[in-house]
């Protein structure tokens, strides 16, 4: 069980206990003053990330017979990005999703980071020069900028300038 499954079940029982019942109706006053609600505060306040709309989303799928690895960046209007990340390989039995938030200072970072790639002047289609490759990687990307149509770039064993360095900065290694 995760540390934050240890915290909610403490909370649910404290939350419980401290419900009047034939138990507790006898117990005097110091000892419910003790008795204290954990709180929980997130790290980046909720109202600011919730109460803003998204205004990019780069969604990059990476695989290949048809099993992707998922990743999205999703940037919103008030500074904050999230990132959601899939992998699903089966050949191997991996299943992991991971989903965070970055702050502001690192969100700044990551849509920098991300505009010094110029998706918007890729290709449409990276295809594949030298040899013919059957069973290699195949990849796509749709960035959706709010108002806008969405773009989309993939390519099968032909990747785009500085592959590695975008790949990481999805999440994936």
């Amino acid at each position: 069980m995760s540390d934050l499954d240890n915290t909610i079940n403490s909370i649910i029982l404290t939350n419980k206990n401290s419900l009047p019942d034939e138990k507790h109706l006898d117990k005097s006053d110091d000892e419910d003053k003790y008795r204290k609600s954990v709180v929980i505060e997130p790290t980046i306040p909720l109202n600011e990330i919730s109460s803003t709309d998204p205004t990019m989303k780069a969604t990059l799928w990476i695989g290949s017979f048809g099993i992707y690895d998922e990743s999205i960046l999703t940037f919103y209007s008030n500074g904050f990005v999230k990132r959601e990340l899939f992998i699903l390989h089966t050949f191997s039995e991996e299943q992991r999703i991971e989903s965070g938030w970055y702050d502001k200072a690192d969100s700044a970072k990551v849509l920098k980071k991300f505009n010094s790639f110029k998706t918007h002047l890729w290709p449409d289609l990276f295809v594949e020069t030298e040899t013919i490759i059957h069973d290699g990687i195949q990849w796509k990307l749709e960035v959706s900028v709010t108002g806008e149509e969405p773009r989309v770039y993939s390519g099968s064993n032909a990747y785009p300038p500085k592959w590695r360095s975008f790949k990481k900065l999805f999440g994936h290694c």
